[in-house]
């Protein structure tokens, strides 16, 4: 709390925010990043190495949220297998 105080709180479900700091450090000089480390990617999630895709938290303006990411993901399997059939 505010006042440094502790409270007890009764609630139903609990969401846990581990931090905005994406683990994308393996991928330095490899792939475009952002300087906050997130990866850049095009509006068909492919990054700046054509036939690689990033989808999820490491995605520069993910939402961070679960359903999110598996929304990018399907989204991303679609531009993954049309790239693979073009190639």
């Amino acid at each position: 709390m505010k006042n440094g105080k502790d409270s007890d709180l009764a609630v139903d479900g609990l969401f846990v925010a581990i931090g905005y700091e994406p683990n994308t450090r393996i991928f330095e000089g490899q792939l475009r990043l952002e300087k906050n480390g997130y990866i850049w990617v095009n509006h068909e999630t492919e990054t700046s190495v054509p036939g690689v895709f990033a989808t999820g938290d490491v995605r520069l303006d993910s939402m961070k949220r679960v359903a999110s990411a598996v929304g990018e993901g399907a989204m991303s399997i679609y531009f993954v297998h049309r790239y693979l059939a073009t190639t």
